[in-house]
């Protein structure tokens, strides 16, 4: 009886357990309504790095961290002495070449009016050949007069034209050393607010050394990141809030304006190569509205993208 009663009980306990696993609900993944990225605010187009066109030692910085330029104003005067008497020399040359090219000029004039002379004389000793008044000996070495005449004032305007060829070639070398003195002089490239001038009077600043940075005069926007694993659910247009690390309300809204084609390394806001990982973001840019306190450039914040 024993024997009987356990396998029915073994049997029961078997058929419990299944029914218990044949009733228990299938969780249903839940759709992603947000999104959360780190940013940083820069303005429109970036920083701009400033690099100098030429070398030279630093005389003079008019404008410091956090000035207001305009575009042209200047940033930083590198020593120019050299390049001001390159220009004075190119000048120089420029008037004296133009004064050989009025004495060219001059001469050219003369001898043109002595062969409209000998032109002259050379037709009137032809009607008196014709009339039996004048010699065919005259009238050739009239002739002969004449010819050399010609070749004289051909050679003068072909020293006129060489002469004002080189004027040229002067007015070329002139204006390159005019630009190259303009180098010297480092101008802010737009309207924009000075964040870093690197270098200081006296020191010296190499070729294509980058010698400052400047913010452009322009809105601001987030520069965002969103992991990989949402890159696909991220579309222009979309809702965002923004608020500051550590903090719960947002300081700002706005709507994602672009939208990276590709995925990129997360080393946007590393601040050394330590921190570096292998995985990958999307990169988005957000808008600014209704913003409720002053955001400086590269505050790091945290976006919250809606996607639905």
């Amino acid at each position: 009886m024993k024997k009987l009663i356990i396998p029915l009980l073994l049997l029961l306990t078997i058929t419990g357990c299944g029914k218990k696993q044949a009733t228990k609900p299938v969780s249903v993944p839940q759709p992603v309504t947000q999104i959360v990225g780190l940013g940083k605010i820069m303005p429109v187009g970036g920083v701009s790095e400033l690099a100098s066109p030429v070398s030279g030692i630093i005389t003079g910085i008019p404008v410091k961290e956090g000035s207001k330029v305009k575009k042209g104003d200047i940033l930083v005067q590198l020593d120019n002495k050299s390049q001001q008497l390159d220009v004075a020399e190119a000048e120089n040359k420029m008037m004296s070449q133009q004064k050989a090219i009025e004495s060219a000029r001059l001469l050219l004039n003369q001898k043109s009016i002595a062969l409209e002379d000998k032109l002259r004389k050379l037709t009137d000793a032809g009607e008196l050949l014709k009339a039996g008044a004048a010699t065919g000996d005259n009238v050739r070495m009239l002739q002969n007069d004449y010819d050399q005449g010609v070749q004289e004032v051909k050679k003068l305007q072909s020293d006129l034209a060489l002469q004002e060829s080189q004027l040229n070639e002067l007015s070329v070398q002139k204006e390159i050393k005019i630009n190259t003195l303009s180098q010297t002089t480092l101008r802010a490239p737009m309207d924009g607010t000075v964040l870093d001038i690197l270098p200081r009077t006296g020191e010296s600043v190499s070729q294509y050394q980058t010698y400052g940075r400047l913010a452009p005069d322009a809105p601001m926007i987030v520069q965002a990141e969103i992991d990989e694993m949402f890159s696909d659910k991220l579309e222009q247009g979309q809702s965002c809030s923004v608020r500051l690390l550590g903090e719960s309300q947002p300081v700002a809204s706005g709507k994602i304006i672009s939208v990276s084609a590709d995925l990129k390394k997360k080393s946007l806001f590393s601040d050394s190569g330590e921190d570096m990982q292998d995985r990958r973001v999307r990169e988005i840019e957000i808008s600014l509205d209704e913003v409720s306190k002053p955001l400086l450039i590269n505050t790091k914040v945290e976006c919250t993208v809606m996607t639905k």
